[in-house]
């Protein structure tokens, strides 16, 4: 066995170079890990700007509806183009659109919707403050009588307080334009705008032509009542160009109103619509929601404006990583969009049904290293171990020989010296004595070398096993005939003890091992028990049911629990080398055991209390 300080210093070697291994092992592993984030994070943040390119695409598709829509749309009426009748007024496509409709509810009823969803309405706002509807008639046409006239009043009203709340209104004529003189309003607005300090870029414009029909609509609608209570229509000659900007937003916390300004000669109108903020939100990733409302994704996508967060989809943002976060395209460029994906789960790929995380598997690869060197270096530790023991025990062994071979050549050495000298002083009783002591040290150290020949042939794989059907009793008693002798002249005494009818009992065996394993048995018994109460070895030949066992007993100390299973190792011994008190080279146990595996023959061993008992148990065979 190695002594304590031995371990520990293995401990400790073994221990360092686990630390050493395992500090950049596991660096390496949370780099990787910190790496497979920012992967994660970049294919979620490839796939955030696929969303968000595709929510920018349908605002522009939709305000690039609403960009074509003609100034005179916004109106209760329009003068339509017909082939066979000319320029004709008629009501507007807005005006038809009433209760307002967007495309994404039932419109299968009626013949006009918008492309909006959550539309609430469009409105138009005069260059005196003016606030009017498409859904109403104003101006000259206001006596115009409508079934639903209290509704779409209350509409108009509804839609003026949302604008107006807003902060929206009509600039008017800018005193820029009033010290223009051109009539021609895309040069009025483009100065107006270059004068404008206020902005990062001019808006873009777009001229639209009016027919002198469609300006003569315009100012029966625009027709303002005089003194006299008569509406005073004042009709244009000609056509006119219309100077349009793109659009602008302005929201709140429940609605969007966009809005454009338009010049007509000298007059500006605001023109616009309003929709519902969180409708029109979730409208443009509509063909996103699923995937973020889906468990198992993991995700969240949210809105967010100044205020904090306007709408959110998917999961609770507490308990996420945000991947992505960019403002919405002009003119909402004021929202943005955020995307955020479970902490504890960062998929690597966005496939459905994928559950294998970043974590979980630097954790597996991880756990596999970790486990993979921690067992490797227990293993090279116990190999190490083991090494050393054997390395402990042949020392031992060889320290043990050496005292075995040299007691009984001293002792011979004696007597022949006594003998050579005296051999003439000494009476007959004296010199058998000495002769009698020296031919029991002589089979004493023959049976040692023997031993030692024999563990030579069986390590070797050397020993041929000779098994032929002979009876057991019958090597028992040459056995007991052999070493009776020796028995005794220990001071003990042997019990045999024989089943009735074994004596005729032939068995398949090997009775070359079976007389060894009787001598190494009797041995132990005669080295370990020479302080017992009682000096009686017992072996015993009996008949267990199927199958026939030796057994040796005797009266010494036995065997402690906890060394049982190391006896049979080669070279060990029970006590230490150094304080041992007793005989032997801690071979005999270890042969026998080498013995009945050659000879098909099980061995086992029991404290009888007192005393040790083994058994030796032939091949299970007809009896």
């Amino acid at each position: 066995m190695l002594k304590n300080h031995v371990k520990k210093r293995l401990v400790l070697f073994y221990t360092a170079i686990f630390v050493v291994i395992a500090l950049p092992v596991a660096w390496l592993l949370y780099d990787s890990y910190l790496r497979m984030q920012d992967d994660a994070k970049a294919e979620w943040a490839m796939h955030a700007t696929q969303v968000l390119k595709m929510a920018n695409n349908r605002i522009k598709d939709d305000l690039s509806i609403e960009n074509k829509r003609s100034f005179m749309e916004y109106r209760f009426i329009k003068v339509a183009k017909t082939i066979s009748a000319g320029e004709q007024p008629t009501y507007s496509d807005l005006a038809l659109n009433f209760p307002v409709t967007s495309c994404n509810s039932d419109s299968t009823k009626i013949d006009y919707c918008s492309q909006y969803a959550g539309l609430v309405g469009h409105f138009q706002i005069d260059p005196d403050g003016v606030f009017s509807t498409p859904y109403l008639p104003a101006g000259a046409l206001g006596q115009v009588q409508l079934e639903n006239k209290e509704i779409r009043e209350s509409f108009q009203n509804k839609l003026k307080f949302i604008v107006r709340d807003m902060g929206i209104k009509n600039r008017g004529t800018s005193s820029a334009l009033d010290t223009a003189k051109s009539s021609n309003a895309l040069d009025q607005l483009a100065n107006e705008l270059d004068l404008s300090k206020t902005k990062k870029r001019k808006k873009r414009l777009r001229v639209e032509r009016t027919s002198e029909q469609e300006q003569f609509a315009f100012n029966v609608e625009s027709a303002k009542m005089d003194t006299s209570g008569l509406y005073r229509i004042f009709p244009y000659v000609g056509t006119m160009d219309i100077a349009i900007e793109s659009f602008q937003a302005e929201l709140n916390r429940q609605y969007i109103v966009f809005y454009r300004n338009v010049l007509r000669g000298e007059e500006n109108f605001v023109q616009g619509f309003v929709v519902d903020l969180k409708e029109y939100l979730k409208s443009i990733v509509d063909l996103e929601i699923s995937d973020y409302t889906d468990k198992d994704n993991h995700l969240a996508l949210r809105f967010n404006d100044r205020s904090g967060t306007i709408i959110a989809f998917g999961i609770d943002t507490r308990d996420a990583i945000k991947v992505f976060e960019e403002d919405l395209t002009e003119p909402l460029n004021n929202i943005t969009m955020e995307i955020f994906v479970d902490k504890s789960v960062q998929k690597i790929g966005n496939s459905k049904g994928q559950i294998v995380t970043n974590g979980q598997l630097l954790f597996l690869i991880g756990s596999i290293m970790f486990l993979l060197l921690g067992g490797g270096l227990i293993s090279i530790y116990r190999l190490t171990q083991s090494q050393l023991n054997l390395a402990q025990k042949r020392q031992d062994f060889i320290s043990a020989v050496s005292h075995e071979l040299k007691t009984p050549l001293t002792t011979i050495k004696m007597r022949a010296e006594i003998l050579q000298s005296s051999y003439n002083k000494m009476d007959d009783a004296k010199r058998m004595r000495s002769f009698d002591q020296i031919a029991s040290e002589s089979d004493r150290l023959t049976r040692l070398i023997q031993n030692v020949l024999d563990l030579s042939k069986l390590d070797g794989n050397r020993w041929v096993a000779n098994i032929r059907k002979d009876r057991p009793k019958a090597v028992l008693d040459d056995f007991v005939t052999m070493y009776t002798k020796n028995i005794e002249d220990h001071g003990f005494s042997l019990t045999v003890s024989c089943d009735t009818d074994i004596d005729k009992v032939q068995l398949m065996m090997d009775r070359d091992a079976v007389m060894q394993i009787l001598t190494n048995l009797v041995d132990n018994s005669l080295k370990f028990s020479k302080n017992a109460d009682y000096k009686m070895i017992i072996i015993e030949l009996k008949i267990d049911v199927d199958h026939v066992y030796l057994a040796v007993r005797d009266y010494g100390p036995g065997i402690p629990p906890s060394e049982m299973k190391k006896v049979f190792q080669e070279f060990y011994r029970v006590e230490n080398e150094m304080t041992r008190t007793t005989k032997g080279t801690g071979i005999g146990l270890s042969m026998v055991k080498k013995l009945c595996a050659l000879s098909n023959m099980r061995i086992e061993i029991e404290n009888a209390g007192p005393g040790l008992r083994t058994k030796i148990h032939f091949p299970p065979q007809t009896i």
